[in-house]
């Protein structure tokens, strides 16, 4: 936090010498949100785009600041700002999507979650994300394909493994599920979620629970 605010100080007697400077008006914000100070935060990132505009940055980092305050209409709004600019910008797109999702427009969540693996197709974080939309919508299937399509992209994406295995865990498919926490743990030791679940699953099969 100490370290935020010298930067602030020091982006604050920049400006002094540069006033109009955009670049220094959306850092200043950028601090200004990293500190919880969102009101402060918009003040600096609209006299940022009073100067640039077309900064797609700026209206996302915009956006994200209205929507720490909760004011979902103006954060919508500069997210589809920052998207209309540049419509391959994923942060702002995601971030759209989780709005939509926790206003229970689902297909729309749906179709800006599969828009951005349609946009970056070899980036297993997207395939992940829609597979935890998948997830939370308990549609277990979708999310099964999209956590391996993730695994397919990067071999190493623990969480994926994690992920499966929660699933397989909820079906008590307990001897699969301990493959895929095995493997999360291997790549991340201390992967706290695949430590529990793991030993659940071997208490299960111990227990000879149904499923195990």
């Amino acid at each position: 936090m100490e370290n935020i605010l010298q930067q602030i100080d020091s982006i604050k007697g920049e400006l002094k010498n540069s006033p109009e400077n955009s670049d220094l008006l959306n850092d200043l914000g950028v601090g200004y949100h990293l500190i919880g100070e969102y009101a402060q935060a918009i003040d600096a990132f609209k006299n940022a785009l009073s100067r640039d505009p077309d900064s797609h940055k700026i209206h996302f980092n915009l956006a994200n600041s209205y929507f720490e305050l909760q004011q979902i209409e103006q954060a919508v709004s500069h997210y589809m700002d920052a998207i209309e600019l540049k419509p391959d910008y994923v942060p702002a797109i995601n971030n759209l999507a989780d709005i939509y999702e926790l206003a229970e427009r689902t297909e729309q969540a749906e179709e800006l979650f599969r828009h951005i693996t349609h946009i970056n197709p070899d980036d297993p974080l997207g395939h992940f994300n829609l597979g935890n939309f998948y997830l939370r919508l308990n549609k277990t299937v979708e999310a099964g394909r999209c956590y391996q399509k993730a695994i397919e992209l990067d071999d190493n994406f623990y969480e994926a493994y994690c992920n499966i295995g929660l699933i397989l865990k909820h079906l008590k498919q307990y001897e699969e599920a301990i493959i895929y926490f095995t493997r999360c743990l291997e790549i991340e030791p201390q992967y706290e979620p695949a430590q529990r679940d793991l030993q659940e699953c071997r208490k299960a099969l111990i227990n000879g629970l149904p499923g195990a």
